[in-house]
């Protein structure tokens, strides 16, 4: 078998990637969960033969059995079969990630657009002025998957000489984020029958600081809900702490 095939599959994931994110950061990305996961290989490999060893010198000298080494070889199988079917994992969570940023990058990022169309400028100009201004600045805010979209589908228009509407439609539709997708669909209409723009992207606006607020509640309400088995634990501790010296004396 070829250890390329126990790895996660580069094609597979590059193309997850590229629907949200550029090809070069994706291939940094995924050389980086690659290897992790042939180090996760080649640690269980090293554990397996060193519990192999010890087991075989156990036996050697009487003190083990023969159950022993068939228990250690089940174990690392089972180990092994989990790495594999897990090799993917890292990969889907980044791109759930990249997902949730863009989610939580994309009211900010209406609020920017509306603010440029009241100023005068045309859509296709507002939407360059803000990718622009992120590419200047992206050393100090970092990379944000939303705006690297957005820059990457304008350099396509300059490179393809494509529309705006064409791009904008593509981009939403291979990232599958619904905010995304209505945003799409604001613009389109917007350039077919030159519909009052910013009043819907204002309403659009209002729903995504709603859907954003929300989302924070909920993420709240999981910390709290996490952090509740820690505490009970305390509170139990402390409970035995301060009643251990009366039992005793019971």
């Amino acid at each position: 078998m070829n250890i390329n095939q126990l790895l996660p599959d580069t094609d597979m994931i590059i193309e997850k990637y590229e629907k949200i994110y550029r090809q070069e950061d994706a291939v940094k990305m995924i050389k980086q969960m690659r290897y992790r996961v042939g180090q996760s290989y080649l640690l269980l490999l090293f554990l397996f033969l060193l519990s192999i060893g010890t087991c075989i010198w156990r036996i050697h000298t009487e003190s083990g059995q023969s159950m022993d080494l068939i228990s250690i070889t089940i174990l690392y199988i089972a180990l092994f079969l989990a790495v594999y079917k897990k090799r993917y994992s890292a990969a889907e969570k980044q791109i759930r990630k990249m997902k949730e940023a863009i989610i939580e990058d994309f009211p900010e990022f209406i609020d920017k657009l509306i603010l440029l169309l009241n100023a005068g400028m045309v859509t296709e100009a507002a939407l360059k002025k803000i990718t622009a201004d992120y590419e200047k600045h992206r050393d100090i805010t970092g990379g944000r998957a939303l705006y690297e979209g957005l820059s990457d589908m304008n350099n396509r228009m300059q490179k393809t000489n494509t529309t705006l509407q064409r791009e904008l439609c593509a981009l939403a539709v291979r990232s599958g984020i619904r905010e995304l997708l209505r945003f799409s669909s604001i613009i389109e209409d917007n350039l077919n029958k030159g519909s009052g723009l910013v009043e819907k992207l204002e309403s659009e606006g209002e729903l995504l600081w709603m859907g954003r607020k929300k989302s924070a509640e909920e993420r709240a309400r999981m910390i709290e809900t996490k952090l509740a088995l820690p505490l009970m634990l305390l509170l139990l501790s402390v409970l035995l702490i301060t009643t251990s010296p009366m039992l005793l004396c019971i």
